[in-house]
């Protein structure tokens, strides 16, 4: 039976990618910022804004013994959310109201923390696990064709950078890392009118883990039916 870990399970694609790899017979751990007892995962909490959550969740899961084939980092910060901060989002989107302090909150929450979690779970993942990144075609620089959108878009450029990193730096080793684009899904972020279900997104997941194809993919920025995504 395959482990699995996936940061930020208790809502949107987190919460299905929970249930979607439960249902096919994974062992699932997860994190929350807050307490989600009725997740169907062993729950861990993480806020990826501090560096001493970080610290103190990859302690507890050491000290628990897990051992994971496949790591996600799904949790994630979008600026778009702090609607109640005046003028927040737009700080990070256009160069007129840059913010540099809240442009590095992405940069933190969405690629460095990632990473430093990674690290710190290096005793705990399998000799030939695989680092997934949820990235987006945001992130992607040989795609954008809109202008502004630093934050959050800039924080998912880097992830996909740290990523690439990692994958050349495991070598031939037997661990991989792979960045994917989800695409465009109904949660909170994507809004109603968009392509596909995030039940439909973490099936393609689960398929993409099942496949091999996380570790036919080392180093790469996929979509979620295996194909290439521009960098």
């Amino acid at each position: 039976m395959k482990t699995v870990m996936i940061t930020g399970g208790n809502r949107g694609l987190g919460a299905a990618l929970v249930a979607t790899f439960t249902e096919a017979g994974w062992n699932v751990v997860s994190t929350a910022r807050g307490k989600s007892a009725d997740m169907p995962a062993r729950v861990y909490q993480l806020d990826l804004s501090d560096a001493a959550s970080v610290d103190e969740c990859a302690s507890a899961i050491k000290a628990d013994g897990w051992v994971f084939d496949l790591l996600i980092h799904n949790a994630g910060f979008n600026p778009k959310d702090r609607k109640s901060s005046d003028g927040y989002f737009q700080s990070t989107f256009s160069i007129e109201h840059f913010s540099a302090p809240n442009i590095a909150e992405a940069l933190w929450i969405n690629a460095l923390m990632p990473m430093a979690l990674t690290s710190r779970l290096l005793p705990a993942l399998s000799d030939d696990a695989a680092i997934v990144g949820v990235s987006s075609w945001l992130g992607s620089i040989g795609g954008k064709t809109n202008g502004g959108h630093y934050g959050y878009a800039g924080s998912k450029a880097l992830l996909n950078m740290f990523l690439r990193g990692l994958a050349l730096e495991f070598g031939n080793g037997g661990r991989t890392a792979v960045a994917v684009n989800p695409g465009w899904m109904r949660t909170d972020m994507g809004g109603g009118k968009a392509d596909i279900s995030p039940h439909d997104v973490a099936k393609r997941f689960l398929a993409l883990a099942e496949d091999g194809q996380f570790k036919t993919a080392n180093g790469s920025f996929i979509n979620t039916d295996g194909s290439e995504h521009p960098w």
